[in-house]
């Protein structure tokens, strides 16, 4: 059983959101603050972004990926050790299955006292080159240069590197079995304007999701998940929010 299916993947990332919301209750995300840095979130950030090669790498793993190229080549670098590992060979693996630069084909949302922000934390992977996003370009150097990172790590790059570890959980195949067993997404439908709850018996869900995970594409049904700090929606592989109401 993979740390997917156990839900080790999803506890650790709710205790990261966990301590991001507490950092936010004593330095409130504002469009002000939101650029000021912290050795605090450097910490949370260099965790966030080990966990999300952490993630990556046991994605790998699934099942339904063992014949493809780019996932062999990543299982290779996991046998000899991390230190090949990088952030595009996450890119050649995983941007065509579930199409990470654009959320899933979804929405992810961040729950903010200023009101809602839209995020696509993984948009630079949508680039030819192998661009990293800021975030992830925060801790880079690890602790060769604390200083250096320290320039990074503020409010919006810690809230962009943790919707990051959100989307790969509410995405991957195993992970959106698990999160419907435990009550944390919820099949919809949308109308009008609004999402209406839209239970599936689990035969058809699982039928669908095996579909989905034959043909490499994003979950064929209209979902939704809701944690503390955010909220994902995909309504039919097309994105459904005004875009005028964006930053």
């Amino acid at each position: 059983m993979s740390v997917f299916e156990k839900g080790t993947c999803w506890t650790l990332f709710e205790d990261m959101e966990h301590e991001l919301i507490h950092f936010f209750e004593y330095s409130p995300y504002t469009d002000d603050n939101s650029n000021v840095v912290s050795p605090k979130l450097l910490a949370l950030i260099m965790q966030v972004c080990e966990y999300i090669e952490a993630t990556f790498r046991e994605m790998t793993k699934f099942e339904g990926f063992k014949n493809i190229r780019e996932f062999k080549k990543m299982q290779s670098f996991e046998i000899k050790g991390y230190k090949k590992y990088n952030l595009k060979l996450a890119k050649e693996a995983f941007e065509s299955i579930y199409h990470l630069s654009s959320n899933g084909k979804g929405e992810i949302i961040a729950k903010l006292e200023i009101g809602e922000k839209y995020l696509v934390p993984f948009s630079s992977l949508a680039q030819d080159k192998d661009m990293k996003p800021d975030w992830w370009q925060a801790p880079s150097n690890k602790t060769k240069n604390w200083l250096k990172s320290l320039e990074k790590a503020n409010a919006d790059n810690a809230l962009q590197a943790l919707a990051g570890a959100f989307l790969l959980n509410v995405v991957h195949y195993p992970s959106i079995k698990r999160l419907w067993l435990i009550g944390r997404l919820e099949t919809v439908r949308k109308i009008g304007d609004d999402l209406k709850g839209d239970y599936l018996p689990e035969h058809i869900f699982d039928k669908t999701l095996a579909e989905s995970a034959l043909e490499l594409e994003p979950f064929k049904y209209s979902y939704r998940v809701e944690t503390a700090l955010f909220k994902f929606a995909k309504i039919d592989g097309t994105l459904f929010v005004n875009h005028s109401q964006s930053d």
